[in-house]
């Protein structure tokens, strides 16, 4: 049974608050929920108590409000005899929706957008899981940081009071997640706009003049590159290096890699489907890559055998291939206490490879000696000539991101001289975005300058005219 709280609106459950409504309320449109954070933990008591102060806020500016209506509706008593005479019952009707409107709140809208088809996956153009979670994410931020916007009316939002908590949002979070909050919160209000969820005409998390963030302009040089992959064979972790040839050589997202199949091979082409657009492209395999590839799958040969032998019935063998099907494996060990020692050749999760991913890019920035162990982190004092690298330090690589792989095979292919159609037709993007991408990258890079001088002397050493006669 739940704990007396001395909170209002809220309860205790087994040391946990929840949001629990009293019949007013309820039939106001509130249902109860558990008081948690968007990452899972559950608020304190003092969070519960700061949660209670803002909602009881909220409920009095809402009976102001309604107060207010209320007498402007008074002040009008023709245009609402009108009303009841031209719709009769059915503007009785309209007068309850009303009511249910004023009660329709942001966190029920958003709710009831999460039930949606677009949120069930398997159904024809549901959401990326990856896409729901970080939906989720921006969400529940908007839930914490603002509890009066989050239980607000849906109907009554204005476009100046969601522009002030971009701004907040802007000075606490930082411009990309605030941004990311309202492009959120703007696509669940389409949403229910058009299935009627709420009554008005207008989204107002449109047209918010939102600043735009600076362009990452980032790619890796050919150093860096040799120097991740180097360091990845260096710690035991190739399959890392699989993944920077597997960027480089095909310019496909992080997701895409590492979902990428055997089977999804005709010829000497790789095939992806990409999960973002659902565009598929068909690559042609690099030399470099395919050694790399080759080499992986030799890796695996004998547990992949290994598992087959093991496994007790046709249904746990037709599950070991597919899992070795994956052609990017974590190939480590569980380090965990009675855990086998053996390498645990499971697909990875986005979550798992970025940790993963850092860890190999940090021993490229610092070096690897020749004891195993990395190299001195910056600012320490020790005599680098003294230490014995096999994997020289590369601290430039510190700051690229594996999200910046993709931009680089796009860079490498223009610099070596593949036009936009060219380029897209790999990695799947659009026109535009091709285009933003080289206008950041390649404006930089003094290799473009000089073709583009060069191929200006080679049209006026051969005379080339600036008219045309008829």
């Amino acid at each position: 049974m739940p704990k007396k709280s001395l909170i209002p609106h809220v309860a205790w459950r087994d040391g946990r608050p929840r949001f629990s409504p009293d019949q007013a309320l309820r039939a106001a449109g509130h249902k109860g929920r558990d008081l948690k954070h968007a990452d899972g933990r559950w608020f304190t008591r003092g969070e519960a108590l700061d949660w209670s102060d803002a909602f009881r806020k909220q409920l009095a500016d809402e009976r102001r409000s309604a107060r207010s209506a209320a007498s402007a509706t008074a002040r009008r008593p023709s245009s609402a005899a009108h009303s009841s005479q031209q719709g009769g019952a059915g503007g009785q009707r309209a007068a309850a929706s009303g009511a249910a409107v004023r009660t329709y709140t942001i966190a029920q809208m958003c709710e009831d957008w999460q039930r949606s088809p677009r949120w069930r996956p398997g159904e024809p153009k549901s959401l990326a899981a990856s896409t729901m979670a970080d939906y989720r994410i921006k969400l529940g931020i908007l839930e914490r940081d603002h509890p009066l916007i989050w239980n607000a009316p849906a109907h009554l939002l204005a476009r100046p009071q969601l522009r002030a908590v971009f701004e907040e949002l802007w000075a606490a979070r930082g411009l990309a997640t605030a941004r990311g909050v309202v492009a959120v919160l703007s696509a669940c209000f389409s949403w229910a706009i058009l299935r009627g969820k709420v009554h008005r005409q207008d989204n107002p998390a449109l047209k918010l003049s939102m600043d735009l963030p600076d362009p990452r302009v980032r790619f890796g040089t050919r150093g860096e590159i040799s120097a991740l992959v180097a360091a990845a064979d260096a710690v035991g972790r190739p399959e890392v290096g699989d993944m920077v040839m597997l960027a480089l050589w095909t310019g496909q997202r992080q997701a895409d890699r590492l979902a990428l199949l055997a089977t999804q091979k005709l010829g000497n082409r790789r095939i992806f489907k990409q999960g973002k657009t659902g565009a598929i492209v068909a690559i042609r395999e690099a030399p470099e890559l395919e050694a790399r590839l080759v080499a992986a799958a030799a890796r695996r040969a004998a547990a992949r055998a290994a598992a087959l032998l093991a496994a007790p019935s046709p249904e746990a063998r037709r599950a070991v291939e597919l899992r070795f099907a994956h052609v990017v494996l974590d190939e480590a060990a569980d380090t965990r206490p009675g855990r086998p020692s053996a390498p645990r050749w499971l697909p990875f999760d986005r979550f798992h490879y970025s940790k993963t991913y850092a860890d190999v890019r940090e021993a490229a920035a610092r070096g690897v000696l020749e004891n195993g162990e990395l190299g001195p982190v910056p600012g320490d004092n020790r005599e680098l000539a003294g230490l014995r690298f096999i994997i020289q330090p590369c601290p430039s690589v510190a700051d690229l991101r594996d999200q910046d792989l993709r931009d680089t095979a796009v860079t490498w292919m223009a610099l070596a001289g593949a036009t936009i159609p060219e380029i897209i037709s790999v990695t799947g993007h659009t026109p535009e975005s091709a285009t933003r991408i080289l206008k950041h990258y390649l404006a930089q890079h003094p290799a473009m300058a000089d073709s583009a001088i060069g191929k200006m002397i080679a049209w006026y050493d051969g005379n080339g005219e600036t008219e045309f006669g008829l």
